[in-house]
C-alpha cells in the first residue's frame, strides 16, 4: 500500500513551479487554516473557500483544501463561531483541514491561470500583457532562469469573428449563463486579451497592445465607458471563469503523486461557488 504525501512535499513540489514571491505585494496567499504538518490523504482543489465547500470538505474526510481565493481575506476583530469568516475557520480547526491559497503568484505564473485561459480560448502567438515587476524571474533552479511572469495573455483568434459571435463562444467555452459586453457586436475583433479576475486596472494595457476586446471581470460602469472611448471592446466573463484552476491544479498533483508513487487522492470540489444568477 502507498504511504499519503507528507503535507509540506505536496506543497514544496507545488511551490517550486509556482512561488510565493510571485504574488503581488499585499496578497493573502500560502497557508491560511491549520498545519502541512502531517500526512495528506486527500487534497482538496476548489476556486473558494466557502462553507458549503467546507461541508464538502468533511463529507470525503479531506486532509488538505487548496484554494485560489482567500478564506481570510480582511483582518478578523472577533472569532466567533457562529458567523463570517470566523465559522468558516472554526469548522477547519475542528476537522483538521489545512487550508492553502495560491492567488496572484498562479496568476503570474509560466502555464498558469492566465495561460489556461488563453488555451480555453485557443488563442495563438500568445504573449503575456502585464510583465511581472522582475519581467524575468529567477526561481532558483537552472531549467526555469530566464522565463517571463505577468497578468494575462493576448494572442489572436484563428479567424476574424464578430464581437457577437466572440462573446457566444466565450459563454460556451466557460459554461457560462450569461456574460455582459461592452462594444459594438457587430464590430469584428481578432487580438483578444485575457485576465483573469478583476481587470479593470489593466484596460489600458490591452488597448496598449492593441487588443480588440479584453476578457474579464468586474467591470466597472465607467471603466465600460473609457473602454469604449478608447476602441475597446470587453466582455465580462465574471470571476467564475477561473473555476479553469480546480482541473489544472488538480492534474498537476495527480502527476506529481503519480510520479513519487504516494497514495494521496485529489478531488475536485463541486460546488459552485459563483455567487451570481442570471435571470
Amino acid at each position: 500500500m502507498m504511504k499519503p504525501v507528507h503535507g509540506q512535499a505536496l506543497i514544496q513540489a507545488f511551490e517550486q513551479w509556482v512561488p510565493k514571491s510571485l504574488a503581488m505585494d499585499g496578497d493573502k496567499i500560502g497557508l491560511q487554516i491549520g498545519t502541512l504538518n502531517k500526512l495528506i490523504k486527500k487534497v482538496m482543489i476548489t476556486l473558494d473557500v466557502l462553507e458549503d465547500v467546507v461541508d464538502e470538505a468533511i463529507e470525503y474526510e479531506i486532509d488538505l483544501i487548496f484554494a485560489h481565493h482567500a478564506v481570510i481575506f480582511h483582518p478578523l476583530k472577533t472569532m466567533r463561531t457562529d458567523e463570517g469568516q470566523s465559522k468558516i475557520i472554526a469548522k477547519c480547526l475542528k476537522h483538521d483541514i489545512a487550508v492553502y491559497v495560491a492567488h496572484t503568484n498562479l496568476d503570474n505564473a509560466d502555464g498558469g491561470m492566465n495561460d489556461w485561459l488563453a488555451n480555453a480560448l485557443q488563442l495563438k502567438d500568445v504573449e503575456i500583457l502585464v510583465p511581472h515587476e522582475d519581467a524575468v524571474y529567477d526561481i532558483h533552479t537552472l531549467q526555469d532562469k530566464g522565463k517571463a511572469y505577468g497578468l494575462g495573455r493576448i494572442g489572436n483568434l484563428a479567424t476574424e469573428q464578430s464581437l457577437r459571435t466572440f462573446a457566444e463562444q466565450v459563454k460556451q467555452v466557460f459554461e457560462l449563463d450569461g456574460v455582459r459586453v461592452i462594444g459594438d457586436l457587430q464590430r469584428k475583433v481578432n487580438k483578444v486579451a485575457v485576465l483573469g479576475g478583476d481587470g479593470n486596472s489593466f484596460y489600458k494595457r490591452a488597448v496598449a497592445k492593441g487588443a480588440d476586446v479584453l476578457v474579464t471581470g468586474d467591470i466597472y460602469y465607467h471603466t465600460g465607458h473609457e473602454a469604449l472611448l478608447d476602441g475597446l471592446a470587453m466582455v465580462d466573463a465574471g470571476h467564475y471563469i477561473e473555476q479553469i484552476m480546480k482541473k489544472e491544479v488538480g492534474d498537476f498533483f495527480k502527476a506529481f503523486l503519480m510520479e513519487h508513487r504516494y497514495g494521496t487522492d485529489v478531488l475536485l470540489s463541486q460546488v459552485n461557488t459563483n455567487p451570481f444568477t442570471f435571470l
